[in-house]
């Protein structure tokens, strides 16, 4: 190889094996990589190579004309050369570097599948940011006045930041109909024993259903005086928006 590509492959490798590595994002760069150490790894497998060291040797040998054999030396037939040692092939550097790339893409993608498939991207794409999923909590004892004339399943989820979230069936009779969805603080509202309730909040989001391929979500502005947002951490002017996840059966928060 000449100086040049020596010094090309020396700036690719640390491209390759730096810890800033970013060779892996330029395929142009990957394959000029491949391609240089392969012709490296000929170059040294030429100068290693048993004949190309045993060449001097033979060369610096001393020669002796005429000298005379024994008769021995004639009779006596040339031993076999022993077997060399078994010995595994050693991986080419290039080799090395295709494994390690195919990996680091393998890792890439199923980390991408993953985050894919936990993720749920808010409808309209306005930069909301993805928060908190809530998972179903079966310990949560429903008011009673929120599950009135309801007679399937009812599941109730994590608190967050005071807020609680139920799915229910929908008040549609049609057994295709999207599940609903209610969204309160429990802090803010009063019941009584005849099954009426109050409400002391801004936003008591009840009953909201799913429709078709759209889920149930509601969405929540808290307002300086909001009396939801004395319950949370947030500021004032901060949305919130709760999505049911049906595959997952879990309340996805959104903030903007």
């Amino acid at each position: 190889m000449s100086f040049d590509d020596d010094a090309e492959l020396a700036q690719l490798r640390r491209r390759a094996y730096s810890p800033s590595a970013d060779i892996a994002a330029d395929p142009a760069a990957l394959r000029r990589l491949i391609e240089l150490e392969e012709r490296a790894s000929v170059t040294n497998d030429v100068a290693s190579s048993p004949e190309a060291e045993a060449a001097p040797h033979v060369a610096d040998a001393p020669q002796t004309l005429g000298a005379e054999r024994s008769p021995d030396a004639e009779r006596t037939p040339d031993a076999e050369p022993a077997a060399p040692p078994f010995t595994l092939p050693r991986p080419r550097r290039s080799t090395v570097i295709l494994l390690v790339v195919a990996a680091l893409v393998l890792a890439t993608l199923a980390t991408a599948l993953t985050l894919v498939q936990r993720v749920q991207a808010d409808p309209l794409q306005a930069g909301a940011t993805q928060i908190a999923r809530l998972s179903p909590d079966p310990a949560f004892p429903v008011p009673t006045a929120l599950a009135q004339g309801i007679t399937g399943e009812i599941t109730a989820y994590a608190e967050f930041e005071g807020f609680r979230v139920v799915t229910l069936p929908s008040y549609r009779s049609s057994e295709n109909a999207s599940r609903c969805m209610t969204v309160w603080q429990p802090a803010l509202l009063s019941t009584d024993e005849g099954g009426g309730f109050s409400y002391d909040g801004d936003s008591f989001l009840m009953g909201t259903c799913g429709a078709g391929v759209f889920p149930p979500s509601s969405t929540i502005f808290l307002r300086e005086d909001s009396p939801e947002r004395a319950q949370t951490v947030f500021p004032a002017g901060t949305a919130l928006q709760f999505v049911y996840d049906a595959e997952n059966d879990e309340i996805v928060v959104f903030r903007g």
